[in-house]
C-alpha cells in the first residue's frame, strides 16, 4: 500500500503591522488579579518590654484592644503612594467599618477608630525556603486619636510587622521545630524528675556532704542544659512557626494559604539624626468568613 506523502506546508505570511498591533494588545492586557482575602487584625496597644515611649505612657499596664476587619487585595498601589518602609510592590489593604470592627471601650463608653489602608507586602527571608518566616509588612493610617487610661495613640501611620509562612514553608518550619521543642521539654522533664522530693536525687537530702556537693554540681549542669535548650527554642521561634501560629487563611499573592504569627505595632518618630521606630503594642491576624456580598465584590474585582 502506498501512502501519499504530505506536502510541506509553507509558513503563514505575517503582516508586520498586524503582528505589532497584536503584541501591543498582549502586553497591555490586564493581568488576572486574585480574589481579596478577609481578615481581622487584632491590635493590642500598650507598653512593651524595652519600649522607648515616654515613661508615663502605659505605665499602669493598661491595654487598648482594637479589632480591625480588613479586605486584602492583590492590586498594586501606585508607586507614588507606596510607603518606603513597606517598599515597592506594595498592594492594597482596606479596613472595613461593618459595625463590628474599629470599635473599642474606654471610660466614656464605646469609641470608633477612623482608619484607612496604606498597603501590604511580604519580604522573603534571606536564603529563602527551609521553613523560615517571611516578614509581613502592613501600614494603616489612623485618622483620630485613641485613648484608654494612660494609653494614647495619636492620629498617625501605624506599621504592623509579623512573621508569616505559606503552607509549604509552614510545614517545613513545623518539622524543623519538632526536635527543638522536644529537646527543651525533655530537659525540663529530667530536671523536674531529679528535683522530685519522693523519687528525685536522694543525694540532695544532705546526709552525706560529699555526695550532696556532687549532686549540686550535677543539678547545676542539668539547669544549664535546660536553660540552653530553652534559649535555642526561643531563638528558633523567631524564624519558625510556633504551635499557636496555626490560623491559616487566603491571603493574595499565592494560591497557598498563609499563616501569620504575632507581631509588633510600630510608629515612626523623627530624631535629631533620621527616624526610628517605637513599639506601641502587639497584633495578631485571624482569617474571617466573607459574606455573600463581599464574595461578589471580590469576584467582580477579578479582571479577565
Amino acid at each position: 500500500v502506498e501512502y501519499e506523502r504530505s506536502l510541506p506546508v509553507a509558513p503563514p505570511v505575517i503582516n508586520p503591522a498586524t503582528f505589532l498591533f497584536s503584541s501591543i494588545l498582549y502586553r497591555n492586557k490586564p493581568k488576572q488579579s486574585m480574589a481579596a482575602g478577609a481578615w481581622r487584625l487584632d491590635l493590642n496597644f500598650g507598653r512593651e518590654a524595652g519600649s522607648e515611649m515616654p515613661k508615663e505612657w502605659g505605665a499602669s499596664g493598661a491595654r487598648l484592644a482594637l479589632g480591625v476587619r480588613v479586605m486584602v487585595g492583590s492590586e498594586a498601589i501606585l508607586k507614588q503612594s507606596v510607603d518606603p518602609t513597606v517598599g515597592n510592590g506594595a498592594m492594597v489593604i482596606e479596613p472595613i467599618n461593618d459595625g463590628k470592627s474599629l470599635t473599642y471601650i474606654n471610660s466614656k463608653g464605646e469609641q470608633t477608630a477612623e482608619m484607612t489602608g496604606g498597603g501590604w507586602k511580604t519580604d522573603l527571608p534571606q536564603g529563602g525556603g527551609k521553613g523560615l518566616a517571611s516578614t509581613l509588612k502592613i501600614c494603616l493610617d489612623l485618622h483620630n486619636a485613641l485613648e484608654r487610661n494612660d494609653i494614647t495613640v495619636s492620629s498617625d501611620r501605624l506599621f504592623l510587622f509579623a512573621p508569616c509562612w505559606r503552607e509549604e514553608e509552614y510545614s517545613r518550619g513545623n518539622k524543623a521545630m519538632t526536635p527543638i521543642v522536644a529537646a527543651a521539654k525533655e530537659a525540663q522533664r529530667v530536671l523536674e524528675e531529679q528535683l522530685e522530693h519522693e523519687s528525685g536525687d536522694r543525694r540532695l537530702d544532705g546526709s552525706d556532704p560529699i555526695e550532696t556537693i556532687a549532686a549540686y554540681k550535677d543539678m547545676a549542669q542539668l539547669v544549664a542544659d535546660r536553660d540552653e535548650k530553652k534559649r535555642r527554642r526561643r531563638e528558633a521561634e523567631k524564624i519558625f512557626p510556633k504551635a499557636t501560629d496555626n490560623a491559616m487563611g487566603h491571603w493574595p499573592g499565592s494560591t497557598e494559604l498563609l499563616a501569620v504569627g504575632p507581631g509588633n505595632i510600630l510608629i515612626k518618630r523623627r530624631r535629631l539624626f533620621g527616624e526610628e521606630f517605637q513599639v506601641i503594642g502587639k497584633w495578631s491576624a485571624v482569617p474571617v468568613q466573607q459574606t455573600s456580598s463581599e464574595l461578589s465584590s471580590s469576584r467582580s474585582n477579578v479582571i479577565i
